[in-house]
Parts: C-alpha cells; sequence; structure tokens
C-alpha cells in the first residue's frame, strides 16, 4: 500500500463568544476519512487528539488533522475556527 488515505475535514466554523469571555467552546465535526487497508491515527494539531472540540480563543485558529494509514501513508486537511468577540 503506497497511497495515502482520503480525507476530508469539517467546513469552517464561526462562533461568537459569550458576553465578557476570551473564548468559546466549540464543537467540532469529525472528519471523514477512508482507507482500503485501515486507518491507524487520526490526530488534530490543536489538541493532539481525533476530536477537536475544545476552548477556542477569540480570533481565527486553523486546525490541521492528520490521517495516517497502516502503513504509514499520511493525509492532512485543513479547516478554520473563527471566534468573533461579542
Amino acid at each position: 500500500d503506497d497511497e495515502a488515505p482520503e480525507v476530508t475535514c469539517p467546513a469552517n466554523i464561526t462562533v461568537s463568544n459569550d458576553p465578557d469571555a476570551c473564548d468559546a467552546d466549540v464543537t467540532v465535526p469529525a472528519p471523514v476519512y477512508a482507507d482500503e487497508c485501515g486507518i491507524a491515527t487520526v490526530v488534530n494539531d490543536y489538541n493532539g487528539g481525533a476530536d477537536a472540540s475544545d476552548n477556542y480563543p477569540v480570533g481565527t485558529t486553523t486546525i490541521t488533522y492528520t490521517i495516517t494509514d497502516i502503513h504509514g501513508n499520511a493525509t492532512t486537511c485543513l479547516f478554520d475556527i473563527t471566534v468573533i468577540d461579542d
């Protein structure tokens, strides 16, 4: 197997924070991925897990998911989470 997994990241997300807050809790949908031989790991660069749901600061944060198959082939995808300061 020398083909990397196929992956589609979630769409960009925009949320507003609560008054007097400098951040917001954001629920992030999982990326959609597939590989004919199997997936070994799914990680994001924000919190290091498969689930990028977390607390995000005001502004735009770019999230990169890396999906690696059981033979070490990897694919990345990116999307933005924007927290608007209300």
